[in-house]
């Protein structure tokens, strides 16, 4: 019997033994210090179109990040003038904005410091020289710069919109309103043939334009092939508003011979084809060296068209607005899109007015002297026609 008990008492103290050596084998080994479970995104390389504008609404969820996104990558010299295939530096997904930096080495586990260093650490002199000065009458000694708080002009200061960088597509290809009178005798030529008896003519292609007259025109000269469209009609008055102008490509000299041209398509916008007007190319200088400043008057304008016709506008949309030049409107202004709402009638039978509704923001592209063309740039809801446009940003001349 006191054999028995003592075979299970020892059975007993060797499970006892064993048990926290069996938990700890079977226990996953802990990961290696400084080892992270997530990894850098891949640089972002960018395609024909992009800028650093869109990059950051497309990636970042907000346009106006795009300084941050250009502080990231300090190989580009020109904020405006980035090339596909170029690769940038990205945030880690759901991050703060700042610089990736590699993970510190692993160190061993230093020894929780002494009790008495955090309240000496925290004890400062202050309180001594603020006694000394107020027993003596000049002022108290400046804190050092190391115990000063970082200034935060910077943070703190309101961001002023930037203006959007300007695509060669968009400088080139954008349309414009003319009125009837202009749109009958618009261009000094007519393309009369492609080299290769093409239907539709593009990039590369040879084309001859016929000249309406004699034109001092040489060799490397660059010339424009236009298509006049449809006409505008302004609401609610009815009042034709004028007729979209396209810009469908631009064409290099190559030959001239009298009234006949020999030309090259150097960069099209679309689809060329014989009888498409010709005119000489003024490309559009876009202010991308300059920051639009809070406008210091009011101008009030209505969304007259958007350039296919659609009944709803969103973002990167071309739509054109009934002022211009007339009221010192040029490229580059920023407008914003508002929609008025009805007044609403009190119970004590008073109107009540209502504030209007904002509905995003659009850069001036390209002026005429009644007539602008926007480039809706920031959407909050849909842009209908006959939606108000209110200059909020203007370049300084």
């Amino acid at each position: 019997m006191k054999r028995t008990s003592a075979i299970g008492l020892g059975g007993l103290t060797l499970l006892i033994v064993c048990l926290p050596v069996l938990a700890g084998s079977a226990s996953p080994p802990d990961a290696a210090p400084g080892q992270s479970s997530g990894a850098p995104e891949a640089p972002y390389v960018v395609k024909k179109g992009d800028t650093l504008w869109s990059i950051s609404r497309d990636l970042l969820e907000d346009p106006l990040l795009w300084p941050q996104l250009w502080e990231k990558n300090k190989f580009i010299s020109d904020p405006n003038k980035i090339f596909p295939g170029d690769q940038l530096g990205l945030p880690l997904p759901g991050k703060e904005w700042k610089e990736l930096a590699p993970p510190p080495p692993p160190v061993a586990e230093a020894p929780a410091p002494e009790p008495t260093k955090p309240e000496e650490v925290a004890t400062p002199e202050p309180p001594k020289e603020q006694e000394k000065a107020e027993a003596s009458p000049t002022p108290p000694t400046p804190p050092t710069p190391a115990q000063q708080p970082p200034a935060p002009v910077q943070a703190m200061a309101p961001p002023t919109p930037p203006v959007p960088p300007a695509s060669q597509h968009a400088m080139v290809c954008s349309p414009m309103l003319v009125t009837d009178s202009e749109a009958v005798r618009v261009g000094i030529g007519e393309l009369v043939k492609g080299l290769d008896d093409r239907v539709m003519l593009s990039m590369e292609d040879q084309v001859v334009v016929g000249l309406d007259a004699s034109q001092p025109l040489n060799k490397g000269d660059r010339l424009v092939a236009i298509r006049v469209g449809r006409r505008v009609i302004q609401q609610p008055t009815g009042a034709a508003a004028g007729r979209i102008l396209h810009f469908l490509g631009v064409l290099e000299v190559t030959d001239v011979k009298d009234r006949v041209v020999r030309a090259k398509v150097s960069y099209s916008c679309g689809p060329i084809v014989v009888g498409d007007r010709i005119a000489p190319f003024a490309p559009v200088l876009f202010p991308e060296d300059k920051t639009p400043e809070p406008a210091r008057r009011s101008v009030n304008a209505a969304v007259l068209d958007a350039l296919r016709g659609e009944a709803v506008l969103g973002l990167q949309q071309i739509a054109f607005v009934d002022v211009g030049t007339n009221q010192g409107i040029g490229v580059g202004d920023i407008f914003s899109l508002m929609r008025q709402n009805a007044a609403v009638v009190t119970s004590a039978g008073a109107m009540l007015p209502m504030p209007s509704d904002r509905l995003g923001d659009a850069v001036v592209i390209r002026v005429t002297a009644r007539s602008a063309t926007v480039l809706l740039t920031a959407s909050a809801r849909e842009v209908r026609i006959g939606d108000q446009a209110v200059l909020s940003y203007q370049i300084a001349p």
